[in-house]
Formats: structure tokens, C-alpha cells, sequence
């Protein structure tokens, strides 16, 4: 990659992330998923092991393996891991930019479609989740597998394998495209390696997953398990329609996509290799349901890749008829994009809800400090109520409460949170359980449970003051009337 097109990708991610940033209101942490990523990596940097609560269980609470180890790492070493992933994620951008970039030689048609959506920048940098990682990986696998260089694979793989669970059945996918895009002279000798480093990999995966914590998959699969296979597609093929039609730009890229299968004018083109490698990083989404976050998440990490298939395919498509008129639409996607996303995201309040739950344990910390034992908390988000607060606090989606996501009982219906269960929560009854600020929404995931009369009976929804803090949430009646002072 040129200095030029080194400072260009500079450029791009570093006002793209800008302009989201102040769009978001300036939020200083990631969502409150990543802080669940930070607590297990501060918990195993401590040497407490892969647990949510520490001396608690150990739990596959999180979504990837690869970035928990990355973050446990920056633990040992930084005390906060707000800047740390921020930069190893704007690190990770540029690498992805400079692999696509060394394959075109439109790098300001390629940058100026990656710019044309905002969500890229939001997931894979400002969040702190995984998806800046997952989207490099998924890049550089892309790339080797459709030029055929098996070395790269063979060194990918693994990595691929441990950052996300659907790579599993991603994996199975890439091993029949090394396959088949072999010469047909080698395709065995091509393909041996790849299945021999995904099976010998897969197995260490599932063994160090049974060895500690007891299932073959993660535990958030258990919690966010849905209501059948059926639902799932007709839900997935929802969202996959509606990130098609989320901005112009997206949707021309995906109507690329489908040209290029059906007129792939040469196997062995690098558009054709890469639309083929990102076929289940599409489809795979529609058989899980989609998901329940703004912005289309699970897309996101294909969008440098699908750039790339534009910046190598547009042009000779658009020289056909009017170059003007394409440049025109070029600026008008960049344009709607961005004025439209703070109304379409969906995703400012992710930001919000880490904040109020770091502040909550705050709040927890200074109200209880004097206590001999710190009480009890049930939550709804598990990432900044649990960050900064040391006692025990029970997950009741179940993404890190292995009880709670495997216990049999009526679901709630609502996407990826579908983990709770009444008897699970009666059995431990929490001393507090933390309201949210919508009602409904409690209501909704938590199937009614504030108004049964049981609850009722053992609960108040009541504000505490105390040394110097105020909390609004529920109280267990027994509790409160134990603490001291009250």
C-alpha cells in the first residue's frame, strides 16, 4: 500500500469514527456487551479464570474466545480498556483497508464506498466488541482463499475458528471452496492440509470447551435459543431484506453480488472467489434470526470485502453508460447515509445503557461498601452493572448464568433474550434486582414478572438512600429491612 493510500485509510476511519462518536453524543465506553468482554478479561487477568463473578462458576459468557484473551491481555497490562481496544480496533481497520487496497487500483472509489456507511464505523470501532477483529479475519481469510494461497489459510483458520461460533460452519464452507477453486489437477493435496488444521482445531476448541465449562458451544447459543428453525429464517430473511434496503449503497453492492454469481465470467476471478466466500457470512444471519442490535451487526465485518467486489466490478459496468451519473449517486448514498443513520441506527442507546450501568455499580459500591457482605444483584444488562461492582451478580438473561440459560421453561419472545426463567429466579431470589428505564421492556423479557403476586410478595420497588447514594430498584423485602439504618 502507497504512503497516499496509507494516509487516505488514516483519513477515512479516523473521521468516519469521529463523525459517529459526536453522532452518538461523545460516549466515552463501548456498549454494555463489551463490557462483559472486560469483565471476564479483568476477572482471568486476576487469575480467577473465565468467570463472570469471581470464585463464581466458570462461563462461556461471551461471544468470542480470541477477543476475551486480547482483552485479558490489555488487563494485565492497562488499567482501563476503553482506549486500548479503541486503538487496537482502529489498528485492525487500517489492516483490513490495506489488504483491499493492494488488490484495486480505484482506492478513492473504494474508500468512498466504505464511507458511505456509518454502521461499518460504529461496529468495528467504537463498540469495543469483537467485530473490528472478526471483520480483519474475515478479510484476510477471504482474500487467501479466493488467490489460492494456502499458507494464509492454513494460518487463518484457526484464528477464524476461535473469534466467532458461526465460524464453525463457516469453516465447513471454506474447506469446499478450497476445493473447488483449486486446479483440478490438485485439489486433494489443496484441500487435505485445510480440513486436517480445521478438524484438529475444532476439536481442541470443543475439548477446551467441555474441559471448562462443560458444553461443546457457548453458553450465550443456550440463552438466546429461539423458537424453531422456521421462525428463525422467516425472521432472518427480514433482516436480511431490510440491511439490503438500509442504504443505496448496500443495496447496490448486494445486487453486485448476485451479478457476479450468476455471470461469474471466469472461476477464477477475485470477485467471484470472494462473493463465494461471503455467501454464508450472508446466509448464516438468516438462519439464526438475524439479531436484535441496531445497525446490523452481523453484516458489518463483510462491508470492506463487498467494497472491494464494488471497487473491482463497478466501474466497468458504469464506463457502459454514464460515468457522471454514477458519481452523482456515489454522493448522494454518502449524503443519505449520513443524515439518515442517527434516525435509523438504532444504537445510541447501547451506548447509554453501559454508562447507567457503570454508574450503577458505582451507586452499588458506595451504598453497600460498610456491609460485611455485599448483597446480591439480579440484572437484565450484564456488562457495566457488573464492571465495577464485586459482588455476586446474577445475569437473568443467562448469557452468564449457565443455571438460568440451560433451565427448561416458557421463553420470553423477544430477540436474544429469550433466557429467563421464573423458577430459576425464585430458587436464588437476589436481594436486588435492577429496574431499567423501560418498564415495558423489563416486562417483556422478564415474562410479567414484577406483576405476579409472589413477586409482590417478596419484593418492593423502592428508593434507597444510602451513605451518600440514591437507588431506584427492586428490594427484597427481607433485605431491606435488614440493612442497617433502615
Amino acid at each position: 500500500m502507497t504512503n497516499r493510500n496509507i494516509l487516505y485509510s488514516a483519513l477515512t476511519l479516523l473521521l468516519g469514527s469521529l463523525f459517529v462518536w459526536l453522532l452518538f453524543g461523545c460516549p466515552e465506553t463501548g456498549i454494555d456487551d463489551a463490557d462483559i468482554f472486560f469483565v471476564y478479561a479483568r476477572n482471568i487477568a486476576a487469575g480467577n479464570g473465565f468467570v463472570y463473578n469471581a470464585g463464581g462458576e466458570a462461563v462461556e459468557g461471551f461471544t468470542s474466545l480470541l477477543w476475551t484473551l486480547i482483552c485479558s491481555g490489555f488487563a494485565a497490562v492497562f488499567q482501563g480498556l476503553e482506549k486500548p481496544t479503541l486503538l487496537l480496533n482502529f489498528l485492525l481497520g487500517m489492516i483490513s483497508l490495506g489488504a483491499c487496497l493492494k488488490r484495486t487500483d480505484r482506492s478513492g472509489l473504494f474508500l468512498f464506498m466504505l464511507a458511505t456507511s456509518p454502521a461499518w464505523f460504529a461496529w468495528c470501532l467504537l463498540t469495543r466488541m469483537e467485530t473490528g477483529l472478526w471483520c480483519l479475519i474475515i478479510t484476510l481469510l477471504g482474500l487467501a482463499v479466493a488467490e489460492k494461497r494456502q499458507a494464509a489459510v492454513l494460518l487463518l483458520l484457526p484464528l477464524f475458528l476461535i473469534t466467532r461460533p458461526e465460524s464453525m460452519l463457516w469453516g465447513a464452507w471454506v474447506i469446499l471452496l478450497v476445493f473447488f477453486l483449486a486446479d483440478a489437477g490438485s485439489r486433494l493435496r489443496s484441500v487435505l492440509p485445510v480440513l486436517l488444521v480445521y478438524l484438529i482445531t475444532l476439536g481442541i476448541l470443543i475439548g477446551f470447551r467441555m474441559q471448562v465449562f462443560g458444553y461443546p458451544v457457548p453458553n450465550t447459543y443456550y440463552a438466546k435459543i429461539s423458537p424453531g428453525l422456521l421462525a428463525n429464517i422467516a425472521d432472518g430473511l427480514g433482516y436480511l431484506f431490510k440491511y439490503a434496503v438500509s442504504g443505496g449503497m448496500v443495496l447496490v453492492l448486494l445486487l453486485l453480488v448476485c451479478r457476479v454469481l450468476l455471470k461469474p465470467e471466469g472461476e477464477h476471478r477475485l470477485s467471484f472467489g470472494l462473493v463465494l466466500f461471503l455467501l454464508p457470512g450472508l446466509g448464516i444471519p438468516v438462519l439464526v434470526g438475524g439479531d436484535h442490535f441496531g445497525a446490523y451487526r452481523f453484516y458489518q465485518p463483510l462491508w470492506p470485502l463487498l467494497c472491494l467486489v464494488g471497487a473491482l466490478e463497478l466501474p466497468r459496468l458504469v464506463e457502459r453508460y454514464s460515468p457522471g451519473v454514477g458519481k452523482a449517486l456515489l454522493i448522494l448514498f454518502l449524503v443519505a447515509g449520513w443524515v439518515l443513520f442517527p434516525w435509523t441506527a438504532h444504537l445510541k442507546h447501547e451506548f447509554r445503557i453501559a454508562k447507567e450501568g457503570r454508574e450503577n455499580g458505582a451507586v452499588l459500591v458506595q451504598m453497600f461498601q460498610d456491609l460485611e457482605t455485599w448483597p446480591t444483584i439480579g440484572v437484565i444488562t450484564a456488562g457495566g452493572n457488573k464492571l465495577g461492582y464485586p459482588g455476586h451478580v446474577f445475569d437473568l438473561m443467562g448469557l452468564n448464568w449457565t443455571e438460568m440459560a440451560h433451565a427448561p421453561g416458557d421463553a420470553a419472545n423477544f430477540k436474544n433474550h429469550t433466557g429467563f426463567t421464573r423458577a430459576v429466579f425464585y430458587r436464588w431470589q437476589p436481594d436486588i434486582l435492577l429496574c431499567g428505564d423501560s418498564e415495558e421492556f423489563d416486562s417483556l423479557v422478564l415474562n410479567g414478572l414484577h406483576s405476579e403476586s409472589r413477586f409482590q410478595a417478596l419484593y418492593i420497588k423502592y428508593r434507597l438512600h444510602r451513605n451518600g447514594a440514591a437507588l431506584n430498584a427492586w428490594f427484597r423485602n427481607d433485605f431491606l429491612m435488614q440493612i442497617p439504618g433502615q
